[in-house]
């Protein structure tokens, strides 16, 4: 039978269908034998954070609606519904913003997010929770018949079972090595990743174990014996006398001695050039402009205009995208617990009170002057474009007296 044959037949019997049942777990990255997965936490990346936590302080500007379209075409929206009122205070411990933080962070991060329902006696949905991508899990058959059977969540080490229909799931993509999860566009970036946490370790070291250049000393004499005692104790006190707030004192030794620098000086430690490159990298695939983030990469090359423009950009990259994305999945796997049927609604952001998103009123000024100017709109229309009062002597155009009226060809 022809895979076109498959998925014709599919519709009737979803059985049909045989998903995989095991997936690639791949634990290097081409042409390397080191998992660089395993020794990156997105959670502790600097770099990671800085992107990650620009969308979770922006995520939440853009209050969430729904929209219902009418009859006639239109969209009709509504800020009041039961389950605007349950994202707005989720459960008793913390609310709707607290929650899309923890999610979208997950999401970029992780590749996945979760939120877990809970339901009253009578079985409407009365809290949200948000629950750590590390502790859910899809599960189905071995026959692969069916995509998700149930989710699990382990906590302290126990497997708990969640119904799918108690599950909200917020995938980012569709993950091809498991294509019931999503995949985080950092997966591709774990090398960049370690580079720079090895770059900040490794200052970091030289840091706390030199508290000036490192020195060698050796006595003066190279055919004197030096016993391992006397080396213990010549280290022990030119240790203390110059790491931490003894740094700068005066050395003096008790035999004729040569002290040589033997280490790295402040500009041999400058790494800039090194922890450019994952910075930009990062910033990229999370679609988070480095100057937006505070990243070295862009303030380098930072003016307040194009700040404005990489914030917009940053918003139609990765805020907006997701917002369209969670709202499908709020659409299909939540509003459905509050309607029968969701055709004709949607989850909206309300985006007309993101300052950035808005147009720059001395621009948005001329603009409508110049419409006013040729005649496109009345001196009415312009007054209340920009919010100032209309008298009925306003209802006029303004064209010029030198333009001829010419019919339009039929």
């Amino acid at each position: 039978m022809g895979l076109r044959n498959i998925f014709r037949k599919g519709i009737q019997k979803v059985g049909d269908i045989v998903f995989p049942t095991q997936y690639a777990n791949w634990l290097y990255m081409p042409r390397t034998k080191f998992n660089y997965e395993k020794e990156v936490n997105g959670w502790q990346s600097a770099i990671i954070m800085a992107c990650v936590g620009w969308v979770q302080r922006t995520y939440p500007e853009a209050p969430l609606y729904l929209r219902q379209r009418m009859t006639d075409g239109s969209w009709e929206d509504s800020h009041e519904h039961e389950l605007l009122a349950l994202l707005d205070t989720p459960n008793p411990y913390y609310d709707g913003v607290l929650l899309q933080q923890a999610t979208v962070a997950d999401y970029n991060i992780e590749g996945n997010a979760y939120w877990i329902k809970l339901r009253s006696t009578g079985g409407r949905v009365c809290q949200l929770w948000w629950m750590p991508s590390s502790l859910m899990e899809p599960k189905w058959g071995r026959s692969g018949t069916s995509f998700i059977d149930y989710y699990e969540y382990t906590v302290s080490g126990k497997p708990q079972r969640v119904a799918v229909e108690d599950v909200v799931h917020f995938r980012n993509g569709i993950n091809p090595d498991n294509m019931r999860k999503g995949r985080s566009p950092l997966q591709s970036l774990f090398r960049e990743a370690f580079t720079d946490d090895e770059a900040a370790n490794m200052t970091a070291a030289l840091l706390k174990n030199t508290g000036v250049p490192g020195l060698m000393v050796s006595p003066k004499d190279k055919d004197a014996i030096v016993s391992p005692d006397d080396a213990k104790k010549t280290k022990e006190l030119i240790q203390k006398l110059t790491d931490s707030d003894n740094r700068g004192e005066p050395l003096v030794m008790m035999g004729p001695s040569e002290i040589q620098q033997f280490g790295f000086s402040p500009e041999q430690m400058n790494l800039k050039d090194l922890r450019r490159i994952p910075e930009e990298r990062i910033s990229a695939v999370l679609g988070v402009p480095a100057i937006v983030a505070g990243l070295g990469a862009g303030l380098d090359r930072s003016t307040f205009a194009n700040m404005a423009e990489a914030r917009e950009l940053a918003y139609e990259n990765n805020i907006i995208p997701t917002q369209k994305a969670f709202g499908s999945v709020v659409r299909r796997q939540l509003l459905t617990d509050f309607m029968d049927d969701t055709k004709g609604w949607q989850v909206a952001h309300d985006l007309r009170e993101v300052r950035v998103l808005q147009e720059d009123e001395n621009q948005k000024a001329t603009r409508i002057g110049q419409m006013v100017q040729y005649g496109f709109i009345t001196v009415a229309d312009a007054q209340q474009a920009t919010g100032m009062p209309v008298d009925e002597s306003q209802h006029v155009y303004l064209r010029p007296l030198n333009n001829v009226e010419i019919p339009a060809q039929p």
